[in-house]
């Protein structure tokens, strides 16, 4: 009976603190989750940039193969931002990769959480049927653990020679994937903080941009916002500053004109 009793009461105390053990872990896992999800916030940008270049590739094309008596320089002068929008774009792709990636780590980390404790709790049933077979049927040691469960949902994507899926990866393989992950991270953190400036705001590329057709453009895109556009000009556009540059290149080569002009009458009235 006392026996009875003195297994009672360990039980209760492993009860309580198992429990305990347990208290962190709810905010554990809403870390996790709450990372994920700022890294899904942090992919809109990039998106957006992604549809934004499709956009203006899509519309330098139309303007390429329109069949418009264009001359050919105009043309030409269409064609030469389009690598500048496919660098953008793979720069993005590869953006989003590498958020997709740090969302993997995120989800694996949390999942480890639980599996340990699990683990744990799984280890403590098996040594109390050692300890104690007589009370085995009352406790079966069948508590499954995550590495053991199916995975919730299939999987077909792939990154070097492992997949991703929780029941696949052993401890060094995810050391290697969060060390890789991590790195990526910081490489990605000091490309950004070297990533080139546009527009008058001096901000990096972001959202919907616009490219100016100056030939000797400063700034080179602009953010529609910045230039007070709502939507993607039709034909050509210019900012102020190549506008102002252009007027200013009118205004002298009328100058120039008048005076030509003037001269040539002056020699007329002399003879």
């Amino acid at each position: 009976m006392e026996d009875g009793i003195t297994i009672q009461e360990d039980s209760g105390r492993y009860l309580q603190e198992y429990m305990q053990s347990l208290e962190n872990l709810p905010s554990e896992i809403q870390y996790h989750w709450a990372e994920i999800r700022n890294r899904y916030d942090q992919a809109k940008a990039p998106e957006k940039r992604i549809r934004s270049g499709q956009h203006d590739l899509a519309k330098i094309h139309r303007q390429w193969f329109s069949g418009t008596q264009d001359p050919i320089e105009k043309r030409d002068k269409l064609l030469k931002n389009q690598p500048i929008i496919i660098k953008r774009i793979r720069e993005d792709y590869h953006q989003l990769e590498g958020l997709a990636d740090e969302r993997v780590m995120l989800a694996e980390e949390a999942l480890r959480l639980v599996d340990r404790h699990l683990s744990r709790l799984q280890k403590d049933l098996d040594q109390h049927d050692l300890e104690h077979p007589e009370l085995a049927p009352l406790f079966p040691s069948n508590t499954p653990s995550l590495s053991s469960l199916p995975p919730p949902f299939p999987s077909t994507r792939h990154h070097g020679n492992y997949a991703i899926s929780h029941r696949t990866y052993s401890d060094e393989e995810a050391l290697r994937k969060k060390k890789r992950v991590q790195l990526e991270m910081k490489k990605r953190k000091k490309k950004n903080s070297d990533e080139p400036l546009y527009c008058y705001c001096q901000q990096v590329s972001y959202g919907e941009m616009v490219a100016c057709d100056g030939e000797h453009c400063p700034y080179e895109w602009f953010h529609m916002d910045c230039v007070g556009l709502e939507e993607p000009p039709k034909g050509a556009w210019f900012c102020e500053t190549c506008s102002a540059e252009l007027r200013n290149k009118r205004k002298q080569s009328i100058q120039s004109i008048t005076k030509r002009m003037k001269k040539r009458k002056d020699s007329h009235a002399q003879n």
